[in-house]
């Protein structure tokens, strides 16, 4: 599994068969988990650095990490329904 894909299986753990499935099937699914892995990936940075400056763009971050959480799941709920 590539690397930006661990993290939606640590997200959801429970669906990771499902989700190495689907991104082997699925190119648009493969780059929505990458996209997720990159967002957790700079928010890490970010937190990480403490910064002022950086918190607007944390929370902006955030907001687009919960958007791709409900993309990928809504995406794994249509590969489930046969959608």
């Amino acid at each position: 599994m590539l690397d930006k894909l661990r993290h939606v299986a640590e997200r959801f753990p429970d669906l990771g068969e499902i989700i190495k499935q689907h991104s082997a099937d699925n190119r648009f699914f493969r780059s929505l988990c990458e996209d997720y892995g990159e967002a957790v990936e700079i928010l890490r940075e970010w937190e990480a650095s403490n910064s002022g400056r950086s918190s607007k763009r944390a929370d902006a971050c955030r907001d687009l990490i919960a958007d791709l959480e409900q993309e990928i799941l809504l995406e794994l709920q249509n590969r489930i329904d046969g959608v």
